[in-house]
């Protein structure tokens, strides 16, 4: 029982130490959410198409037949899987320049993404659903051996690239759609990206942003038209680990917010994709036009794209292909879209790099598959593009290197006795029960009438870095028990919990001893 005394100011002082513990309480959530943003606290689910694979814009009709492969192989030699083209709706359309292109690409181990857009000629105006889906559809007959990904249109939420109008989400969501419907009866295993939605902070009429028009397509019913959502991640003056989230900031963090946008109509699953993205730098004493994506110099352009694919890959396992902007422009001499080419550029070489490191599987899921760079299996496995992995016999094992904090196992689950032994680092799996052989995954289901695919989370709070899981299947045979690997990664959170402990701590004794005072 408290025994009171009677200084009046000393429940005073407790009371301020206790206001001040709670308010700092909230300012060290806010700023531990303020750097975790955007990156799942779960393990990641499936997500097709979302390996944040190194893509490049490209204006591939500028060449001539002597220099277009030339071109083409060294933008495969930097390491870019992907090119985006843009070809333009006409009434009567070229379909010899658009073959001449898509056989030159063909011919290298390279992805076309076509960009398949209005008409520049009049300002890319909206164009008739229906006549726009027999263009397309005609595209996708023509190409549909050699093309899987089809953008539709480039950001429509720009009224210069709206016919000079009012943006208008519902109408390019009626285009989109015809498009859908035109490709993929065609074509049954392509896969449709909306365009790409420039970033501005604009709130209409004439141009409206990303993340608002992104929300509008979703209300106008657009949600099954499209399997990738698209951006233009530009980072304008700040560095790509500028986390700042906001509707008024331009910037490369920007994308979270359509994130976001898809999470809130519960269409997490698809990935996004940069269509566009980088930073400009134009030389010294440019005297064309300015640019109007901001300005760095050359060695801060280079370090700052590496550092966004680093980032990208490492917290959002939700991207995919990035698009940087671009290899070689046929914009005028004075057109300050030259800051971003890098065709003749050092940067160039960081790429290589970059792409050149050891192979690890980053945040993200990843199927059981024998020719991933990422898993080596070990034994008598089979493999299945739809079910996984199958264990041959007791003792098969695989290993999986990958770079994160976390991993899982997505196994199939059901009235069959079967186990995984895992350890990670040589060590075992650390989220794992034990038993006298080492850390184990059960793979029975606990009710014997159910049957069903899981991720099981085996380690958790790993080294944010590199690590290599081994898994040695005991029985379980015939039962496709691997489905995959899914790799998460959360920030260090010791000392966010740890100081979230002594403020909760100390306010509690605060409010103790006012109450005692």
């Amino acid at each position: 029982m408290c025994k009171r005394r009677r200084s009046p100011f000393l429940p005073l002082f407790f009371l301020a130490i206790a206001i001040l513990s709670l308010l700092s309480l909230g300012a060290i959530k806010s700023r531990y959410d303020f750097e975790t943003r955007g990156i799942p606290d779960t393990l990641p689910e499936p997500i097709s198409n979302s390996e944040a694979r190194l893509g490049i814009n490209v204006q591939l009709e500028q060449y001539d037949e002597g220099n277009l492969l030339n071109v083409l192989s060294r933008i495969e030699s930097s390491g870019f899987e992907a090119i985006k083209q843009s070809f333009y709706f006409e009434e009567e359309f070229n379909w010899q320049n658009s073959d001449r292109l898509v056989s030159a690409v063909d011919q290298l181990d390279l992805d076309l993404v076509p960009v398949l857009d209005g008409n520049p000629k009049d300002n890319f105006a909206a164009v008739n659903p229906q006549q726009f889906a027999a263009w397309v559809s005609e595209f996708a007959k023509r190409y549909g051996d050699q093309i899987r990904y089809y953008i539709i249109w480039d950001e429509p939420n720009l009224t210069e690239h709206w016919g000079n109008q009012p943006v208008n989400a519902t109408e390019y969501a009626a285009i989109l759609s015809s498009a859908a419907e035109a490709i993929r009866k065609t074509d049954p295993g392509a896969v449709i990206v909306g365009a790409p939605l420039a970033p501005t902070v604009e709130e209409g009429p004439k141009n409206l942003a990303d993340y608002l028009y992104l929300q509008a397509l979703y209300e106008a019913g657009a949600a099954s038209e499209f399997d990738v959502v698209a951006s233009k991640s530009y980072g304008f003056d700040s560095d790509p680990m500028d986390r700042t989230v906001d509707p008024n900031i331009l910037n490369f963090s920007r994308i979270i917010l359509l994130r976001e946008v898809m999470e809130d109509n519960d269409d997490a699953s698809k990935p996004i994709w940069a269509g566009n993205w980088g930073w400009n730098s134009l030389p010294e004493g440019w005297q064309g036009q300015p640019s109007i994506w901001g300005q760095v110099d050359k060695n801060t352009q280079a370090a700052w794209t590496v550092s966004a694919i680093k980032r990208a890959r490492e917290e959002w396992p939700w991207m995919g292909t990035m698009f940087l902007e671009n290899w070689e422009p046929t914009a005028g001499k004075d057109d300050p879209r030259w800051g971003f080419s890098i065709a003749n550029d050092e940067l160039l070489n960081d790429l290589r790099s970059l792409q050149s490191e050891i192979r690890v599987a980053y945040p993200g899921f990843y199927q059981a598959k024998n020719e991933h760079p990422t898993q080596a299996y070990f034994g008598n496995w089979r493999f299945s593009p739809e079910f996984g992995a199958d264990v041959g016999q007791s003792g098969d094992e695989v290993h999986f290197d990958f770079w994160g904090t976390d991993l899982g196992l997505r196994v199939r689950r059901s009235n069959y006795r079967g186990r995984f032994y895992i350890d990670v680092d040589g060590k075992p799996a650390n989220n794992l029960p034990q038993d006298e052989i080492g850390a184990t995954l059960v793979l029975s289901s606990p009710n014997p009438t159910e049957d069903y695919i899981s991720t099981e989370q085996v380690a958790r709070n790993l080294a944010p870095g590199e690590h290599t899981a081994s898994v040695k299947a005991l029985r379980g045979t015939e039962q496709w028990a691997l489905n995959g690997f899914s790799v998460g990664y959360r920030p260090p959170s010791h000392s966010y919990y740890l100081g979230l402990g002594v403020l909760v701590s100390t306010a509690v004794v605060a409010l103790i001893m006012f109450y005692c005072s």
